[in-house]
């Protein structure tokens, strides 16, 4: 099992390093699934950033998902200031409100993540993976031993513990992300993981039912506001405790 979980991870990254080459041809007939999203999505990527005065791909992605509200936001900039592209319907949301702590809670994560991985031959169509557990991660559930692993964004409308989406959408998003790393290889792809939006009424609604994580949604309430205000995600750093700083 260690060592199918290795292959697997190997094949992974290698398309990861594929979709940073210049041989983007090569990677599109090893892979068909990758090759069905460009075909069905790049004409729309090239028209809606047309109408953006945007060039495809961006320079700048960042991935901002409500578990509340079941939403993933797409934003993209090349100068200035973030503009949304396109908000998705996340198709279910396992687990409840609160970041995710151990192998096998079923919970979807909360915090400040990236992109670290693409699998264009996922059991769930095609799949990104964030890097669950961070730092904060590790420290927050130091006591469970097993934080688990392997969160991804990804179709076929099931999960217990990831953010699923139907096919047609994580075609899209896909065929976007692939682009952007093939372009701006450097580039890393901010993922923020919220509870909710943070309205007054969902602070107050949802803190009331589970004030153990006040103080953790509080710090990504800053982050998030950061964002709003400032018109880019927010560079952040971990303490000793595991709670999200705002560096800028």
């Amino acid at each position: 099992m260690a060592w199918n979980r290795t292959i697997a991870l190997f094949t992974l990254l290698l398309f990861m390093a594929i979709a940073k080459a210049k041989d983007l041809d090569s990677l599109l007939a090893n892979y068909p699934r990758a090759m069905q999203a460009a075909l069905n999505t790049e004409g729309f990527w090239q028209e809606t950033f047309a109408e953006q005065e945007m060039p495809f791909p961006p320079e700048k992605l960042f991935i901002r998902a409500f578990k509340q509200e079941q939403v993933l936001e797409v934003w993209a900039a090349e100068k200035g200031s973030y503009q949304l592209i396109k908000s998705y319907d996340i198709c279910m949301m396992p687990g409840k409100l609160g970041p995710k702590i151990r192998q096998g809670d079923k919970q979807v994560p909360e915090g400040i993540y990236f992109i670290d991985t693409l699998n264009p031959n996922s059991d769930f169509h095609l799949s990104m993976r964030v890097n669950y557990p961070n730092e904060a991660d590790l420290i927050r559930s130091s006591a469970e031993k097993d934080p688990g692993g392997d969160i991804y964004i990804h179709g076929d409308c099931y999960s217990v513990g990831c953010l699923p989406m139907q096919d047609e959408p994580i075609e899209e998003i896909f065929w976007l992300v692939t682009m952007h790393q093939h372009r701006y290889p450097e580039e890393t792809i901010p993922v923020h993981i919220f509870p909710f939006r943070f309205s007054e009424s969902n602070w107050s609604t949802h803190v009331s039912t589970a004030p153990q994580w006040q103080e953790f949604w509080r710090d990504l309430q800053k982050i998030d506001v950061f964002f709003e205000n400032n018109g880019h995600p927010a560079t952040t750093s971990v303490d000793a405790y595991g709670r999200y700083q705002l560096v800028d």
